[in-house]
């Protein structure tokens, strides 16, 4: 029952409306992110890099689906009367060959852009609100990731069953936008990667913080290095 029950979820989810990602996503800022990160290819391939930065932007947003439905229906590959199809691992070669530079560079600029857009919409009493807080995300289960990320460790001596990342994010209160993030290795403490996003809190800004975050190198910095930038957190029962 269960079983029928998923098939009729995934055959009747309504088709993704690609002109929604073309009117948010510009045209003009694929073609920066990969040109400032030098990732063009000189080469005519099926899958050039404007066109796998938009699948991996895709791949996000619609995680229901499989690379090769997401692939194919949007028509992201460059058309080829030989090869109709591109294979999953033709795709996966492809996002190697991108890099990491051109998506944090597409991440960066459209937050910055997306949270100022309807800044004066949602001011508190002239200021804008934000929150910073702490996350954990399960990543594939691989070599790389264990030796470079590292899992969480319990008291009995067993390590999670996956690879884990730690991070940090500076969210938009009124949209839950997310407007900066950092992230690392698991055994790092979150108040690392809260220190590099102190830079990116807005001027005029109230940030809200979890109680985790009472430090007062962090709150000190938010204060001191920006213009109206004020905090709220909970205080400890032993803070003094």
């Amino acid at each position: 029952m269960l079983d029928d029950t998923l098939h009729f979820l995934a055959n009747h989810l309504e088709s993704p409306d690609w002109r929604r990602l073309g009117a948010h996503l510009p045209v003009e800022w694929i073609e920066q992110a990969v040109q400032r990160t030098e990732a063009t290819s000189i080469r005519q391939r099926r899958l050039p890099a404007e066109q796998v930065l938009w699948l991996m932007v895709a791949l996000a947003l619609y995680r229901h689906k499989s690379i090769s439905e997401v692939l194919d229906d949007p028509g992201l590959a460059v058309p080829d009367t030989q090869t109709p199809f591109v294979s999953k691992s033709a795709a996966a070669q492809a996002r190697q060959r991108l890099g990491t530079d051109p998506v944090k560079w597409l991440f960066n600029h459209s937050a910055r852009h997306w949270s100022a857009q309807d800044r004066r919409g949602y001011l508190f009493k002239g200021l804008q609100l934000f929150a910073m807080d702490g996350t954990n995300l399960r990543i594939q289960d691989c070599a790389e990731n264990r030796d470079h990320f590292g899992a969480q460790r319990y008291a009995s001596g067993a390590i999670a069953s996956y690879p884990q990342v730690r991070g940090v994010t500076l969210t938009a209160l009124p949209t839950h936008i997310v407007h900066s993030a950092a992230f690392g290795p698991y055994g790092t403490h979150e108040m690392r990667y809260a220190k590099q996003l102190i830079a990116d809190v807005p001027n005029e800004s109230l940030t809200v913080f979890d109680r985790g975050f009472l430090s007062a190198e962090i709150l000190c910095a938010l204060t001191q290095q920006g213009r109206d930038r004020h905090f709220i957190i909970p205080a400890k029962s032993n803070t003094r």
